[in-house]
């Protein structure tokens, strides 16, 4: 007799169903509960991002409590478990910390104790998240009902933040834009020079000078033809424009005390002094001139010259570039700033107010060029948003502080050299980046 196969499948059906819906709910479950830790880190890594950069922003401006402060409220209002009270430097990695330092420097190989976590001078910190507590949905069936989730971020601000920059070329699109020419270099410390320009000679090394820095980055092209000049490290190209730093400067004129105006042409052939105020030049042609502390306003073509034989000095003074038509802006070519070799101007920026660190200061859009032709030691900033600044010297340039201009030359066979200082007063130089 037959069997009857059908009757010995009865049932076969159902199983594999069975088997088969049992495989697709472990799946579900697997994937609802990935994605719940998925979006918990992500959204943890988010905040800790945001957190770095606003904390790293305050730093800078208004030092480490209120960094702090600013980490602890943003983390606490974006994360779904918030960290205890004062988690953020009680030196427990585990409920998340924050440890702050001063570019270059790397941070810190091993945290520091409570209390020396963020100390003053820091422009860059560190974030660890407190934990978020994440409660899967089908795990617990594995044994496994939760997981704790952290996230690190980095960030810092000014110029020695990595992808701002000590020596910043603004020209968004000239050929040459940083040109070196014959056996002169340029050395830039505490940070790195990013060029502006994307044109296929943005940056170019004529001669056998070199270019050294912490990081060269170029949005178009580096050109070395040269056998013997060397670019210190490679060129890194593309990324976005550097921000001018200084762009949100008020002009004199809207500073609380703008400086005085009706003052003659200064021609300095015996030992002055000078008080701030807005000048047609100032011409230092031989003895001493002294600038009293505050701001002076040059609006003439010649501008302020130190010729050979000249010498300047004061303490707390900013050099600001103007044209004819001030407290107009500039509409191009305005006063230079010149300095001959022989020459010596030994004069330090202020250390507090609006152009704290700043040395010399053309307005925005003032094109002339600047040119420093003799050896000189600038502790201050010089910025040029629109104007280009010629080193030509047979000596030593030496710059303590930002340089931003809109072209450089380094030409002869002396040396710029930029030593950038983190502890510089200089308020709003470079925005905050993440720092992986």
């Amino acid at each position: 007799m037959l069997r009857d196969r059908g009757g010995s499948e009865r049932g076969s059906v159902a199983i594999t169903v069975v088997l088969g819906l049992t495989l697709l709910l472990g799946l579900a479950a697997l994937v609802v509960d990935v994605g719940l830790n998925w979006a918990a880190r992500t959204s943890a890594q988010t905040a800790a991002d945001s957190a770095a950069l606003a904390g790293a922003s305050r730093l800078t401006v208004d030092g480490p409590a209120a960094a702090i402060t600013t980490v602890e409220d943003l983390l606490g209002k974006n994360l779904v478990t918030p960290g205890p009270a004062g988690w953020a430097l009680d030196g427990v990695e585990d409920n998340g910390e924050v440890v702050c330092w001063t570019l270059p420097n790397p941070p810190p190989a091993t945290p520091p104790p409570p209390g020396f976590r963020c100390p003053a001078g820091s422009n860059a910190l560190r974030v660890i998240t407190p934990p978020v507590k994440v409660q899967y949905a089908f795990a617990p069936v594995l044994g496994k009902r939760s997981n704790s989730i952290k996230a690190m971020a980095a960030a810092g601000a000014g110029p020695a933040a990595p992808n701002n920059c000590v020596l910043c070329v603004l020209e968004p699109a000239g050929v040459d834009a940083l040109l070196l020419t014959g056996l002169g270099e340029i050395d830039v410390n505490g940070g790195g020079i990013v060029v502006n320009s994307e044109s296929s000679s943005a940056l170019h090394l004529l001669g056998s000078g070199t270019i050294s820095a912490e990081q060269i980055r170029v949005l178009g092209r580096a050109f070395p033809p040269s056998l013997l000049g060397q670019l210190f490290p490679r060129p890194e190209l593309g990324g976005p424009p550097a921000v001018d730093p200084l762009e949100d400067l008020p002009t004199p004129d809207q500073l609380a005390s703008p400086p005085p105006g009706g003052n003659p042409a200064q021609v300095i052939t015996s030992d002055t002094t000078l008080t701030p105020g807005v000048y047609p030049s100032i011409d230092v042609q031989s003895a001493t001139l002294t600038l009293e502390a505050g701001v002076y306003v040059v609006t003439d073509s010649t501008g302020f010259t130190v010729r050979t034989g000249g010498r300047v000095v004061g303490d707390g003074a900013t050099i600001y570039l103007a044209c004819g038509a001030y407290p107009a802006p500039c509409g191009g070519s305005g006063a230079r700033f010149r300095l001959e070799n022989g020459g010596q101007f030994q004069v330090s920026p202020p250390a507090s107010g609006e152009y704290a660190g700043l040395s010399i200061f053309a307005d925005p859009a003032n094109t002339r060029t600047m040119r420093l032709l003799g050896p000189v030691h600038l502790t201050g900033a010089v910025y040029a948003a629109a104007g280009r600044l010629v080193v030509n010297s047979p000596g030593i340039v030496r710059i303590d502080a930002l340089v931003a201009v809109d072209r450089l030359l380094q030409a002869g066979t002396g040396a710029l050299q930029v030593d950038y200082d983190p502890s510089s007063p200089l308020i709003g130089i470079g925005r905050p980046v993440l720092i992986r």
